[in-house]
């Protein structure tokens, strides 16, 4: 084998070894709650997973349809009440998921330029550490037949 091919492959197997397992995010029911054509904020949930070999960490969401887009999580209090708090990123494991889901973490669609109406779906990206996004639609949904 002449020497600069021998010196490429060498160099490619070195960064195949130094190089950390691809994650893979994928996304499993994503849906917004419909809310009131006035409403400034809609909440989104989805299963979070990850079928890689090394944790994901999430560092930000966004959409073109919010000028505000976070990730939250509800607290309790010790007197039994409850409120939001904004988690700066948010880690799914190898092989692993996380529900955003009603009651718990969530996200938050702020400073809506149009509300979206049940049936039309809003791209929302999450930003992954390392500089990557996993983009996908969310359908607007009515979470029951009672729900406005």
């Amino acid at each position: 084998m002449p020497k600069r091919s021998f010196k490429s492959l060498l160099v490619v197997a070195v960064l195949a070894f130094a190089m950390p397992a691809h994650a893979e995010l994928t996304f499993a029911d994503p849906w917004l709650r419909a809310v009131p054509p006035v409403s400034p904020t809609m909440a989104g949930y989805v299963t979070l997973n990850n079928s890689g070999d090394e944790a994901v960490t999430i560092t930000g969401v966004s959409t073109p349809a919010a000028g505000h887009t976070m990730l939250h999580d509800v607290e309790s209090a010790a007197d039994g009440s409850r409120r939001m708090v904004h988690l700066h990123h948010l880690e799914i494991p190898a092989r692993g998921s996380v529900p955003l889901a009603p009651g718990g973490r969530h996200l938050m669609l702020m400073k809506l330029a149009e509300v979206p109406a049940p049936g039309e779906t809003v791209e929302i990206c999450f930003h992954l550490k390392g500089g990557e996004d996993a983009c996908t639609g969310f359908p607007v949904k009515r979470a029951s037949q009672t729900d406005g």
